[in-house]
């Protein structure tokens, strides 16, 4: 009997040992979901910090897209009604010329 009982003993220290151990284990895992979760947060708020930041730069970008494309309109308008009024001096300046040269035909007859 006594050594049923030693065996008990011996069994049940090793029950407790375990026990202790898997607690140990379970309290680790914990700890470490806890330190994941935490770092899923912080990178949820960067997220949420960086789509906010891109959908700004997205909005700025298509306005300044859309001011280019107005500008470049504008310079094309204006170039080309500089090069009309080019034009137009250009012939009002052969027109003088000629003009002027016979004036001064007339005059010298």
């Amino acid at each position: 009997m006594f050594e049923a009982a030693a065996r008990l003993q011996a069994h049940n220290q090793e029950m407790v040992k375990c026990l202790s151990q898997l607690r140990t284990q379970r309290q680790k895992l914990a700890d470490r979901v806890a330190t994941q979760q935490q770092e899923r947060l912080a990178l949820q708020t960067e997220i949420g910090n960086l789509q906010r930041q891109l959908d700004s730069l997205d909005e700025s970008l298509e306005q300044n897209r859309r001011k280019l494309h107005e500008q470049e309109a504008k310079l094309a308008d204006t170039e080309a009604g500089y090069s009309k009024v080019v034009d137009t001096m250009h012939i009002l300046l052969m027109s003088v010329k000629k003009d002027g040269e016979r004036e001064m035909k007339h005059e010298a007859t």
